[in-house]
């Protein structure tokens, strides 16, 4: 990956809060990506250790939606995060260094659901840090039949929204703003900050939409990944950590903003 971005990539971030590049992975680094991908939803849920999370909408059985806090346990995928590359990149959008927040890989496998409209920025507030950066790899293509992410014109400013109870977006001001999906071929890379509010559908079609979504913050503002994680299995556990008769979902708070998971 092109580790600066040019000038017309800047005028673009700077106006609209996100930036695409098409097609960054291909041939034998295409490949691999989908192989991680293949490779982690194989791993066995294990507590104490990476995070599985599932979700199970109108099916009887759950489904993967997503798995978290892997970076310890792959080489692949902690060079891929923690790249020269990748850092310089995220850290030339950021305008200052950047250092890793968290990690996720969302699998929205077909008939998986959607993810309500949100804005990032306050499901971090709590852990002291201000502006984030999320770069968004495809490791298939994402299309409007199986869900991509839809983003909305940028807040001015470092601004939230009206919020519903479980802060997500309010309904009514979604329904005011303009939506824009972002199709996308696999191995494309997409950036975000954490103001700019996006949502996601269902996956209607037969094949699986995975993307790698990991969360950048400024260095200034300090390492958090362990604390978030920590708290984050305190709160909202992986379903193999859990304790029976307790209601996860309602405690979840900015741990499952917008998402299926319950």
């Amino acid at each position: 990956m092109q580790p600066q971005p040019d000038s017309p990539e800047k005028t673009f971030w700077a106006e609209n809060h996100y930036l695409l590049r098409e097609s960054v992975f291909t041939g034998a680094d295409l490949a691999d990506l989908v192989a991680w991908t293949d490779e982690l939803a194989g791993w066995p849920e294990k507590p104490g250790h990476w995070m599985k999370y599932f979700e199970r909408a109108d099916r009887d059985e759950r489904q993967l939606c997503r798995i978290e806090n892997f970076l310890e346990h792959h080489r692949g995928l902690r060079e891929l995060i923690l790249g020269p590359a990748t850092l310089e990149m995220v850290g030339a959008l950021m305008g200052e260094p950047a250092i890793l927040f968290k990690e996720k890989l969302n699998y929205k496998l077909p008939g998986g659901s959607g993810f309500l409209a949100h804005q990032d920025a306050p499901a971090f507030a709590s852990f002291g840090q201000h502006y984030h950066i999320t770069m968004l790899v495809t490791v298939d293509p994402m299309t409007t039949r199986n869900g991509c992410l839809e983003v909305s014109d940028p807040v001015d400013g470092q601004k939230l929204l009206a919020q519903e109870a479980d802060g997500t977006v309010s309904r009514a001001i979604e329904a005011e703003r303009n939506w824009y999906p972002l199709e996308l071929p696999a191995g494309s890379v997409l950036f975000f900050d954490s103001y700019i509010p996006h949502r996601s559908a269902a996956n209607g079609s037969e094949s699986p939409r995975r993307a790698l979504y990991i969360t950048y913050n400024r260095s200034r503002e300090g390492d958090r990944r362990a604390a978030y994680y920590e708290n984050k299995r305190a709160v909202f556990p992986p379903e193999c950590e859990r304790e029976a008769g307790v209601d996860y979902g309602a405690k979840s708070g900015p741990f499952n903003l917008g998402n299926p998971i319950r």
